[in-house]
């Protein structure tokens, strides 16, 4: 299961891709970091089942995902 967690540096996105992370899927975090911050999702950069976007959700963007929170 491919999930994409728009605002996941934010507190809540990274205690959600936290959850995703532990049960074992696959997440694409999508960040534009003005009030999320890098270390709140740090100890999953580098997971292959991991990825990082810096990108404004106001802004087009195509992805293959299962599931957007």
């Amino acid at each position: 299961m491919i999930n994409l967690v728009t605002g996941g540096a934010g507190f809540v996105g990274s205690h959600l891709i936290n959850y995703l992370m532990d049960s074992g899927d696959e997440v694409i975090c999508l960040d534009n970091y003005i009030t999320g911050r890098k270390k709140n999702i740090a100890k999953w950069i580098g997971n292959p089942a991991f990825e990082l976007i810096r990108h404004d959700v106001t802004e087009p963007i195509k992805l293959e995902v299962n599931r957007i929170w």
